[in-house]
């Protein structure tokens, strides 16, 4: 989408350091690789680069416009338009927050300790097969694409909108205090959700109040007429909730949204019957995990604040289909597999174990399990309480890798597991082998860790016949 150099001064308040005499310019891009005729650059220093080391090369590739927060020299650069400004990644933001007011779509903000990604995925499935003001809004649903959600990756997305889209979901992700804030205000939402509150990224936010606080600053943040989702399962997002004078529609079991008679469908979803007030459906979810109903029923309120009916709410559950590595169902030499490998902390990690627990299995239940990161001071006794739960919702098995493997161990064992059933791998290969020897068919594995774990190259070794 083209910008003239007003606009990003405008957006910026940055200075023509260099002026080239072009006026208009192409698409926003931080990576040099990407540039194409006319691009903006914009330079972002990062922990391990610096994109000022690759603005004389962006410019070669054809930048029109480069965006710098210090002096650089050099003969190619007179080919290019430059904006001094502070900061970069600021400036970043700020030409993401013009391009939303100038287009002005309903958003849709999602935070979270869990459900994020897959809240967000619902809710835009639902908004595509919905129709707001007499339009249908198939095609002019603009979400963030995996996990773009952090001071890069939210601008990134709301710098795609275009003219046709009415709404854009985006999902906004923390490991530091302030981030959350700075996101909220960039998208500068009409509507959002605060899916739970519970110990993930401790190292930065030390503690659940701090993850609450940070969390919160999303419903701070809201436009005034907006709306809010509150899940009244979550006692911290209760707490959030009540500071917040607009309008709110509740979900849980207590909730204005509602699910009843849950229930698993085999192996490929789940079944509950929807209440939204005095109206109800039947879902089938294509989601395991009474997680994932709680999830859904977050997006149904996002989507009821959004005025969407009942009968599009129905078409988008039931046509959405689980993101890559979160939840994922296949089947593998007879041998069910649960592939959760994306990411992990101790709230989703007792999810997907609760999952594995009631999921219709003829063999074991075997837990393939990675560490979670940044938990900070909490991280032994976390893994700990993570092994005390396998042992209590009876899975058969477990198979641990990382530096906290040993604490997993003690909780499960205190809690009934035998050390027969615990397997502590020294990596990947390791593991894989020890598997290969007990595994069997009618057996069902669930694998899960944090994003450095890597547990989805267990999975596929295990398909490959490798290690």
């Amino acid at each position: 989408m083209a910008w003239n150099k007003a606009e990003i001064v405008a957006a910026t308040g940055g200075k023509i350091a260099r002026d080239s005499g072009i006026m208009r310019f192409g698409e926003i891009v931080t990576d040099s690789t990407r540039i194409k005729k006319g691009s903006v650059f914009v330079a972002l220093k990062g922990e391990r680069h610096d994109g000022h080391r690759f603005v004389a090369d962006a410019v070669r590739r054809g930048a029109a416009c480069v965006i710098v927060h210090r002096p650089l020299h050099g003969k190619i650069l007179d080919k290019a338009t430059t904006v001094r400004v502070p900061d970069t990644l600021r400036a970043l933001g700020d030409l993401a927050y013009y391009r939303r007011q100038q287009f002005a779509p309903i958003v849709l903000a999602i935070t979270g300790s869990n459900g994020k990604t897959t809240t967000k995925e619902m809710i835009a499935a639902i908004l595509e097969e919905a129709w707001l003001d007499g339009e249908s809004l198939r095609g002019k649903v603009l979400k963030t694409e995996g996990n773009f959600n952090n001071l890069v990756g939210l601008p990134l997305t709301l710098l795609r909108l275009r003219r046709r889209h009415k709404v854009a979901v985006v999902e906004l992700g923390t490991n530091h205090p302030g981030e959350i804030q700075r996101l909220a205000e960039i998208a500068d939402p009409d509507s959002g959700i605060i899916t739970s509150v519970a110990a993930a990224h401790l190292e930065g936010l030390n503690s659940l109040a701090g993850v609450a606080r940070e969390k919160g600053a999303l419903f701070q943040n809201i436009r005034p007429g907006g709306t809010i989702a509150v899940n009244l399962d979550d006692p911290w997002v209760r707490k959030l909730a009540a500071r917040f004078k607009g309008k709110k529609i509740t979900y849980g079991k207590l909730g204005q949204v509602r699910a009843h008679s849950w229930r698993m469908r085999g192996t490929t979803g789940m079944q509950f019957v929807l209440h939204a007030g005095l109206r109800r459906c039947n879902i089938e979810l294509n989601y395991l995990g009474q997680h994932n109903v709680s999830n859904a029923l977050g997006a149904v309120a996002l989507a009821l604040g959004a005025g969407v009916k009942l009968p599009a709410i129905r078409r988008g559950l039931e046509r959405v289909q689980p993101f890559s590595m979160r939840m994922q169902i296949e089947e593998s030499k007879g041998i069910g597999i649960i592939n959760d490998t994306y990411n992990a902390n101790p709230a989703s990690m007792q999810a997907a174990l609760q999952t594995l627990a009631e999921i219709d299995c003829r063999g074991n239940r075997i837990a393939v399990l990675g560490d979670m990161f940044e938990l900070g001071k909490q991280s032994a006794r976390e893994h700990r309480q993570l092994g005390k739960f396998a042992a209590r919702v009876k899975i058969d098995a477990l198979y641990l890798l990382g530096n906290q493997a040993t604490e997993v161990r003690k909780g499960a064992l205190h809690d009934g597991l035998r050390p027969e059933q615990i397997f502590i791998g020294k990596d990947h290969a390791d593991l894989v082998r020890r598997l290969r020897e007990r595994v069997k068919k009618g057996d069902w594995l669930l694998l899960k860790g944090s994003r450095g774990m890597r547990m989805e190259t267990i999975l596929g070794e295990l398909r490959s016949g490798k290690a």
